[in-house]
């Protein structure tokens, strides 16, 4: 009689280059729990042989590197990576070692919350000139508090990860209310500026 395997508490997810022109040097982390938890995870960078690349340093753009992300109670958080230092061109895989998981009150996601980019009219865009807003979307029957940054890309170089080069994380975080849709316009010195925005969730700042 085969003993059936456990299932992981987590399920990790690292895609060195999209296939469909999205984010690259991504990171997913599915919570199959439910208990909501605050990850902190170590990185190994790889190269494509994997070889180790002890000079390369690793950072998130959402700050699960720090224990500061949200991971919902079967959800997925979605990490951005940043490497940086000598052999960070050579990434193709990374090692990811967590660290500790904080338990947290949250509760699980009935649907994932969305940021995009917006243009004048509010309709969704991918293209940094007629970026001028960020939608926001709480589709859950709950509030939910959100960390949302700008990234700024390199250009793209062939088949090549194409890396986070700066980042902007908005000053506050913003509370949504349950249901609820929410328009952030970006100052005029950064329009055009940065290619995409990403969010994550953070603890409540209401109760």
């Amino acid at each position: 009689m085969r003993r059936q395997r456990k299932p992981q508490p987590f399920t990790v997810r690292y895609v060195p280059v999209a296939a469909d022109g999205s984010l690259d040097q991504t990171l997913s982390i599915t919570n199959n729990t439910d208990v909501s938890v605050q990850p902190t995870l170590r990185f190994t960078p790889r190269s494509m042989y994997g070889m180790e690349l002890p000079h390369v340093t690793t950072v998130t753009v959402n700050g699960s590197h720090l224990g500061r992300a949200v991971l919902p109670a079967n959800g997925t958080l979605t990490e951005v990576l940043r490497f940086d230092g000598q052999g960070s061109r050579q990434v193709r895989g990374v090692d990811i070692e967590l660290v500790s998981a904080e338990e947290i009150d949250h509760p699980a996601l009935e649907n994932p919350t969305r940021t995009v980019m917006i243009d004048l009219e509010q309709k969704a865009t991918d293209e940094p000139a007629d970026f001028w807003g960020i939608g926001m979307v709480n589709p859950n029957p709950f509030g939910v508090t959100m960390r949302v940054s700008l990234l700024q890309l390199e250009p793209r170089d062939r088949d090549n990860p194409r890396q986070v080069v700066d980042v902007v994380t908005l000053q506050e975080d913003v509370d949504m209310a349950s249901q609820s849709n929410h328009v952030i316009w970006l100052p005029e010195d950064v329009r055009g500026q940065f290619h995409d925005v990403v969010h994550c969730l953070v603890p409540p700042t209401f109760v």
